[in-house]
């Protein structure tokens, strides 16, 4: 070919070239990509999350008009409605407090008294295994239950937990009352931990148990506080029968 003819080929790559680079410069940048980051928890979405979930990795929950715990409603938000309480119930021993008690049973919180002076004050633990006392006033004064029992509990056949509850907080923490109650043939030195499974962080870090001695025939009401800025999706009450072969972090009482 002769050299001369080589100059329209080249001419013809140079303008394919000027033209594609022109178009990529015009292209419009690509849109952000979406967090898939859920905002920080309140009151309003915990309590739609857990009632109406819409993912299987999320407890469901039912709202209850009346709570089990009346020490409870020492934390009562400055802005929250308080519950109706349950009054105690001889078979709550054996069965839950939700289906122990009738609703002629429910009393209001002025007529409902606890005067027990030999009963521990009620200890609870938060996420990152700190003892606290139930000096907070957060609590919404909704009472949510859990719905699926074997998701919600483990425990040692010592015991039996009669009741959970799980109370929305102002700051979209979920404080986790539980009662357990020892069935065995003596006082039981038992420890009690609560694992958490969060949208953040789906799979539970290591549990934190602490002790806690429960007569013969008694029961002890206990709190644990779920992570802060984390949208809960379930929880597990633990309950195990403590002895000397293990150790636990603390002492609730």
């Amino acid at each position: 070919m002769h050299p001369t003819m080589k100059y329209p080929f080249w001419l013809f790559v140079l303008s394919v070239a000027f033209i594609a680079l022109s178009a990529s410069c015009n292209k419009p940048p690509p849109p952000p990509p979406v967090s898939s980051a859920l905002p920080p928890p309140t009151p309003e979405t915990v309590v739609a999350r857990l009632t109406q979930p819409n993912l299987p990795a999320i407890l469901p929950h039912k709202i209850d008009p009346a709570t089990a715990f009346p020490q409870a409603l020492a934390s009562l938000s400055p802005t929250g409605t308080a519950p109706k309480v349950l009054a105690p119930s001889a078979t709550a021993s054996k069965d839950d407090a939700s289906t122990a008690t009738s609703p002629d049973d429910e009393q209001t919180t002025d007529d409902y008294k606890i005067v027990d002076p030999n009963r521990p004050p009620t200890k609870g633990l938060t996420a990152d295994g700190v003892t606290t006392d139930l000096v907070m006033h957060d609590w919404t004064g909704i009472v949510l239950v859990p719905l699926d029992t074997s998701v919600s509990r483990a425990h040692t056949v010592l015991v039996t937990i009669d009741r959970i509850e799980a109370h929305p907080l102002d700051d979209g923490q979920v404080r986790i009352w539980a009662r357990i109650r020892n069935i065995s043939n003596g006082p039981l030195p038992s420890e009690v931990a609560c694992s958490f499974r969060t949208a953040e962080s789906p799979e539970p870090e290591r549990p934190i148990f602490y002790k806690l001695d429960i007569p013969h025939g008694d029961y002890r009401d206990v709190f644990f506080v779920s992570p802060d800025g984390r949208n809960l999706n379930s929880y597990t009450v633990l309950v195990r029968s403590g002895d000397e072969s293990t150790s636990a972090s603390g002492s609730l009482h």
